[in-house]
């Protein structure tokens, strides 16, 4: 420390604050990337299943346990390097995803009124409606997921261990 300048303590813009969350753009792009990485691998290990069978029931039960893995495992990469949060648990992995639940009900819903009004869309209005219901729908997961489910809550790990440095450096 030089003459003449505070200790590291009176200049909060210096202070340690734990584990850098990201902030809002990064997180998105990240949000983005895991997600869509998941997806990608997602959609390959159904294809490949269809390949060997084409039997509908038992492609959508597939489909249902590929969709439950994989929605574990996006919830895993959006705590560890989306969001760095330092839940665990299965109620973050409940409410992450009740997430994932409410925006496969909001593409679900924007396909059937898609039908309502075209019964027969093309495959680009079709997959248009789909992926601009997707857009939207990702976009509200991504702010209950930041806001919400990873979201430095009173009492947890990092806002405990941001305090214990904050009363450390104050004391110092």
């Amino acid at each position: 420390m030089s003459v003449g300048n505070p200790p590291r303590g009176d200049r909060p813009h210096l202070r340690p604050t734990g584990p850098a969350t990201p902030g809002p753009v990064r997180s998105f792009v990240l949000f983005v990337l895991m997600g869509g990485g998941v997806t990608v691998l997602s959609a390959m290990l159904l294809s490949a299943y269809g390949m060997v069978s084409d039997v509908p029931a038992r492609l959508l039960a597939v489909n249902a346990l590929i969709t439950a893995g994989g929605t574990v495992l996006a919830t895993e990469l959006h705590r560890r390097v989306t969001f760095r949060s330092d839940r665990r648990g299965f109620r973050m992995h409940a409410e992450s995803a009740l997430t994932a639940f409410g925006a496969f009900l909001a593409t679900s819903a924007a396909m059937l009124v898609l039908r309502a009004f075209n019964p027969d869309p093309s495959v680009l209005l079709d997959q248009g409606v789909y992926l601009a219901a997707s857009a939207v729908a990702g976009g509200i997961r991504f702010v209950v997921l930041r806001l919400v489910v990873f979201s430095c809550r009173p009492g947890s790990a990092e806002r405990r261990g941001r305090g214990e440095r904050e009363a450390v450096a104050l004391a110092a």
